[in-house]
């Protein structure tokens, strides 16, 4: 199999998609520290601490664990799925993405109930 160079998987939306990413991060970055601090407001000084202990590790948490089921998603589909490994990763890397979509709906919706 020949050896490729990295700039031969570049295509022209390459910069498109790396521009969103830098802007997607940076809207998560402004906003994660507004929200923690608007968690934090609702407990009592002496809590503070501990909340912020609490909210950092749950961040953690939820994102290894999003990315570990993401990773066995992708590995069910290379395991199972017949083609080859280009093919069988990409859609394996569809349905963990349909499957976080599916994550952050369900919790999209349960917010709006719980604060009703």
């Amino acid at each position: 199999m020949p050896r490729h160079q990295p700039s031969a998987y570049l295509s022209q939306t390459d910069p498109f998609i790396a521009t969103v990413y830098v802007l997607y991060m940076a809207g998560m970055g402004t906003c994660m520290g507004s929200v923690m601090t608007s968690a934090l407001r609702t407990l009592a000084d002496n809590q503070q601490t501990e909340g912020n202990a609490i909210l950092n590790t749950l961040q953690q948490f939820a994102g290894a664990v999003g990315t570990s089921l993401s990773a066995v998603v992708v590995a069910q589909s290379r395991t199972h799925l017949a083609g080859s490994q280009a093919y069988t990763t990409a859609v394996g890397t569809q349905n963990a993405f349909i499957m976080l979509t599916v994550f952050a709906t369900v919790i999209w919706f349960s917010y709006f109930k719980v604060v009703k």
